[in-house]
């Protein structure tokens, strides 16, 4: 068997790697459903304190918990994805962020503000809860 990859500790030409933990609400135009298909019926302030839950908890185990802490609560695609890779929405580069136009141009598909967030952060670093709209 081929050795396993080391995760990158340093931003790599221009590229970062994002992971996320999603939290729907039910206050948008259109009825909020899940990666699973269910139903989301949080209202947007019940959203932001489960999220700043979780975030302690992240902060508190180092992210040790993130991959567990994802596939409970998180309600995006990526957080179907088996092990350590819950969440993770791979490597984004600065470049194609840039250059997005109604978020089509990125294989990951993320609103303005996360991007600018996820491009401030330091390698290791958690973000504060941040709120966006999704198509």
């Amino acid at each position: 068997a081929p050795p396993p990859k080391r995760p990158r500790t340093e931003e790599a030409a221009g590229q970062i790697r994002v992971r996320q933990i999603l939290l729907r609400h039910a206050s948008g135009a259109k009825p909020a459903v899940t990666a699973r298909g269910k139903p989301v019926a949080r209202s947007p302030e019940d959203a932001e304190t489960q999220l700043l839950d979780a975030l302690g908890q992240l902060a508190a185990d180092g992210c040790a918990s993130f991959p567990a802490l994802c596939k409970s609560l998180s309600e995006c695609q990526s957080a179907l994805r088996g092990g350590e890779f819950a969440g993770d929405l791979g490597w984004l580069d600065r470049k194609s962020a840039a250059k997005q136009k109604d978020h089509k141009t990125l294989k990951v598909q993320l609103p303005g503000n996360v991007l600018k967030v996820a491009f401030e952060l330091a390698v290791g670093e958690l973000s504060d809860v941040v709120a966006s709209e999704l198509d």
